[in-house]
């Protein structure tokens, strides 16, 4: 399917969110997993974080034209039947193994798979993934989502396992001359992984700075820095990022997250996150979920202490994905 310029441009667009929601996702994850000390926690931690940061890349818009088994396939991704995605994209590249999109599509199933499989399966579904990443890229060099998977296999997995920080440079450093936007927040990302906050703010500023308009800096200046107490500044960028861009779902979801981190403005991040879930638009064309939404919430009113509307939130979270810990611990907690 040939694009529009104006379509490639959207695809683009919401190619970056998805890369910045990866960093932050594996970031989070990293932190929510330093207290463990069980044995084999630290490779195996590794590599969920791995599998996390593939599953959360995109798909390319214009993939869709593909066959029969590839839209399974993707309608399989859709559901969360990672099973069934593998089968699926397995039949269209037995096809066509010459088709970028195909191998791009399985290495995300494979993700999906590899996060609800035992301890000793992961490393190889994660070694999968990184081979049909390679070969996307080989297939199609400027595939910038293949190279999102391969920085996040290099940057997490361990040595033992093909991980590599100078290969993960040198993926951000392909990505910086396919796309300068996503080459600085992969910069930063991985500046990030390396405890070198001068060089990740200098990144994340240098793609606030060329890309003001840009939901992806925005929130990555501003995430930065809410991380780092500096709270004042966080709200600078986001409130001049929402000011000009007032209907932005992905804005105003992280203007309610800056909010809860810094324990500041918590009314104006409560109105934010609100609506957020009123538009129609939630969830839609690369949109925060309705479940992220509810639990960033659910966080919020904790924070004001307004228990009863936390449970409301956390609730609502879990009767869309009754699976996610993370809200059932949130949920014990109030």
């Amino acid at each position: 399917m040939i694009m529009s310029p104006a379509a490639r441009s959207a695809c683009a667009s919401k190619r970056v969110r998805y890369l910045a929601r990866a960093g932050k996702v594996i970031l989070s994850c990293e932190a929510n997993s330093e207290n463990s000390n069980a044995p084999g926690d630290s490779m195996n931690r590794c590599v969920r974080l791995a599998i996390i940061g593939i599953c959360v890349l995109p798909v390319s818009l214009a993939a869709q034209a593909g066959s029969d088994s590839f839209k399974q396939g993707m309608a399989a991704l859709l559901a969360n039947d990672g099973d069934a995605a593998v089968k699926a994209f397995e039949k269209a590249i037995a096809a066509s193994d010459k088709t970028a999109e195909y191998h791009l599509g399985l290495a995300r199933a494979l993700g999906v798979v590899a996060q609800k499989a035992s301890v000793l399966r992961q490393p190889l579904l994660a070694r999968r993934c990184k081979a049909e990443f390679e070969r996307t890229v080989q297939l199609d060099p400027s595939n910038i989502s293949a190279r999102e998977g391969m920085l996040q296999f290099y940057m997490i997995a361990p040595s033992v396992m093909g991980g590599s920080m100078e290969k993960a440079h040198e993926q951000a450093e392909a990505m910086f001359k396919i796309n300068r936007l996503r080459g600085h927040i992969a910069r930063g990302t991985l500046a990030n992984r390396e405890k070198d906050l001068v060089a990740v703010e200098r990144e994340f500023r240098a793609a606030w700075t060329e890309f003001p308009d840009s939901a992806a800096s925005a929130t990555s200046l501003a995430g930065f820095l809410a991380n780092n107490r500096r709270a004042d500044e966080a709200f600078a960028v986001m409130d001049k990022f929402v000011s000009k861009e007032k209907d932005n779902l992905t804005g105003l979801f992280w203007f309610g997250r800056v909010a809860t981190s810094a324990g500041k403005q918590l009314d104006r991040g409560e109105q934010a996150l609100r609506r957020v879930l009123a538009s129609p638009a939630l969830g839609v064309d690369g949109n925060p979920a309705p479940v992220a939404v509810h639990f960033r919430l659910g966080e919020l009113l904790a924070k004001k202490g307004d228990k009863a509307g936390a449970r409301q939130a956390y609730e609502a979270a879990l009767r869309l994905n009754p699976n996610l810990e993370q809200v059932k611990k949130a949920l014990k907690e109030l």
